[in-house]
Order: C-alpha cells, then sequence, then structure tokens
C-alpha cells in the first residue's frame, strides 16, 4: 500500500487575483491614454489660437505700413486697403472687415474724450479727417479659432 498523499504547496496566484490585476492595468492605462490624448488635443487647440493671433497681428503690421498701404482719404470702406502680398500660414485667412471714420470733433475742455461716441461706420461730411479705426480679424480654416485687432491709422503730414 502507498503512503497517502499529502497536500502539496501550490504557489502562484488563483484566478481571482489575475483578474483582479488585468482589471487595475487596464483602468490605470486607459487614465494614462485619456490624460496623454487630453493634452495632445488641448496643444493643438493652443498652437491654432497662437498661429491665428500672429497672423491677425501680422495684418495688422501689414495694414500700418505706409509703403504697403498708404493713409487712403477716400472713404471706401474696408476696399481701401489690402493684405495682398501678405504671407500667411497655410489654412489661415485674414480679412479687413471694417473700417471707421473719425468725425474730426476736439476734445471738450473738461471731462474725458470718447473716441468710440466720435467715430463711426460714415465718412464725416467733409470728408476723412486723418484718422480711422481699421478692424481685421484672423481665422483658422478648421474654424477652432478666430481673433479681432482693431487699429488706427492716421494721415501723416
Amino acid at each position: 500500500m502507498s503512503p497517502p498523499r499529502t497536500m502539496q504547496s501550490e504557489d502562484g496566484f488563483s484566478l481571482a487575483e489575475l483578474l483582479v490585476t488585468i482589471v487595475l492595468v487596464g483602468v490605470t492605462f486607459v487614465a494614462i491614454l485619456t490624460g496623454l490624448m487630453t493634452t495632445i488635443r488641448v496643444s493643438a487647440s493652443h498652437r491654432t489660437q497662437a498661429t491665428t493671433d500672429a497672423v491677425v497681428r501680422s495684418a495688422a503690421e501689414w495694414v500700418k505700413d505706409v509703403q504697403q498701404n498708404p493713409y487712403r482719404t477716400t472713404c471706401n470702406g474696408p476696399a481701401m486697403y489690402s493684405l495682398n502680398g501678405l504671407a500667411m500660414p497655410t489654412g489661415y485667412s485674414a480679412t479687413i472687415t471694417r473700417v471707421e471714420y473719425w468725425d474730426g470733433a476736439a476734445p471738450a475742455s473738461t471731462g474725458t474724450y470718447s473716441l468710440s461716441s466720435n467715430i463711426g461706420a460714415t465718412c464725416p461730411a467733409g470728408g476723412d479727417t486723418g484718422l480711422q479705426r481699421i478692424t481685421i480679424v484672423a481665422m483658422s480654416a478648421d474654424g477652432q479659432a478666430t481673433e479681432t485687432l482693431q487699429i488706427l491709422k492716421r494721415a501723416i503730414g
């Protein structure tokens, strides 16, 4: 007769322990991957906004440049100034959306002068008075970023 079998120690993991480990590793992996994807999306969005801001500022400098766009007194709205020749990154655009004209009103002797109440979309009755507020809008092709900038341009001389 053979001796009774004794219980041998079983080193290893049970099925339940393995399943819990797999679930924990999976949840951790998903959390890390989600954080990474969020970082990538936010970075891309920030890059688009920064590029759009650079485009609108470049367009403003282009319009202010006397050589590229001399001051025009024709009161012809946005068509007076051109962004032709301005280098822009692919997928971005800039347009001059509005030109407003100062009415030439002198500041009052007391109080605060408000340009907003003395500038309008129509040319003053006596013609251009030497100061214009120009609105420029830059936009990314995907529509994620839009930047608006207003500049003042004055006649020199």
